[in-house]
């Protein structure tokens, strides 16, 4: 899907994926700091702002859940990240009004599992990050895939 991998071009660098601000300017990592900047977007009835946090929003759980799973499961948040992000993508679906890109966006909401899950199996089997029993040395990378 183009629209995926277009989001993964873009968050390679790790600025874009920390692109979208909080009031105060500071990145938003975190979904629960997303959602309450689109709270604060819908009070202030800002409109392009709430539709862009949703948008990124799907974005970044999709990027999260597939590309740092491990990660997300640890912590106890990858179902929450799934379904937030599933979500957001509905939220996106609603509020376009490009017909094409609403048919993507709709199709990432009924996908999202399984694209994550895609990401997922790249990350393991393609990107090789993470060492796997008698492969050796790990990957230079791997330290810093595992902050």
């Amino acid at each position: 899907m183009d629209y995926v991998s277009e989001v993964l071009t873009r968050f390679a660098e790790t600025r874009s994926l920390h692109a979208v601000t909080d009031q105060n300017g500071r990145p938003i990592e975190y979904l629960v700091d997303f959602l309450a900047e689109y709270t604060h977007a819908v009070d202030a009835r800002n409109r392009a702002r709430a539709e862009a946090l949703t948008r990124h929003l799907g974005e970044y759980a999709l990027f999260m859940s597939g590309f740092f799973r491990d990660r997300l499961a640890r912590r106890g948040e990858l179902n929450y990240y799934l379904a937030r992000g599933a979500s957001a993508y509905w939220e996106c679906a609603d509020q376009e009004r490009h017909v094409a890109r609403r048919e993507v966006f709709r199709r990432v909401h009924e996908n999202f599992s399984r694209i994550a899950n895609t990401l997922d199996h790249m990350r393991r089997n393609q990107l090789l990050l993470t060492a796997r029993p008698g492969d050796g040395p790990p990957h230079p990378l791997a330290p810093f895939w595992r902050r």
